[in-house]
């Protein structure tokens, strides 16, 4: 299971085509953590309680002036709308946006689905996939309305956001080296 550390190291990896924000100076606390599980009822594991009280939240995402961003109506192939992604949270910072927060997220989800696959925690940009955690169980889900398609991911919150990272990183890569052979 990839740890913290392990995750930072990935993140200050990327190069400079590449912007990271969120609310790293002002993350959860636990007592806020607590408070959120007891109105919800998820319970999170301690690799997610421990990114909640590290990060907050995050946004990764390719500078736009390196990938353009899709406009409406664009046809293009999915990974095309794909330039980054959001990982929700729970902060104390008053700074961070209502919809990069746990509250707002599951309320979104709650207006899809009577139950969700868990807290809506990420989600890749154009919507090609969100994830959801509860009681130490990740769930990638792909069609927002089909009640049985998702996966669950084998691992910990680290080695899913490592694996995101990768797996923008290959699309950036595609992405400005299209045309170039």
């Amino acid at each position: 299971m990839a740890t913290k550390e392990e995750f930072r190291n990935r993140k200050k990896k990327l190069n400079d085509d590449f912007f990271v924000m969120g609310s790293v100076a002002n993350p959860a606390t636990e007592e806020q953590i607590k408070k959120y599980e007891e109105s919800t009822g998820y319970t999170f594991s301690e690799d997610v309680k421990d990114f909640l009280t590290s990060f907050g939240s995050l946004i990764f995402e390719v500078k736009e002036e390196i990938w353009k961003r899709p406009q409406e109506f664009d046809v293009l192939p999915s990974w095309k709308f794909g330039y980054g992604f959001f990982v929700y949270g729970l902060s104390q910072d008053e700074e961070m946006p209502s919809w990069m927060g746990f509250q707002e997220k599951h309320q979104e989800a709650l207006e899809y689905k009577e139950k969700p696959l868990g807290q809506l925690f990420f989600k890749r940009s154009g919507n090609l996939y969100r994830a959801y955690t509860d009681n130490g169980i990740i769930k990638i889900e792909y069609d927002k309305y089909d009640e049985e398609d998702y996966e669950v991911f084998e691992g910990n919150i680290y080695d899913f956001l490592i694996e995101e990272i990768n797996n923008l990183e290959q699309d950036y890569l595609e992405y400005i080296n299209e045309g170039k052979s």
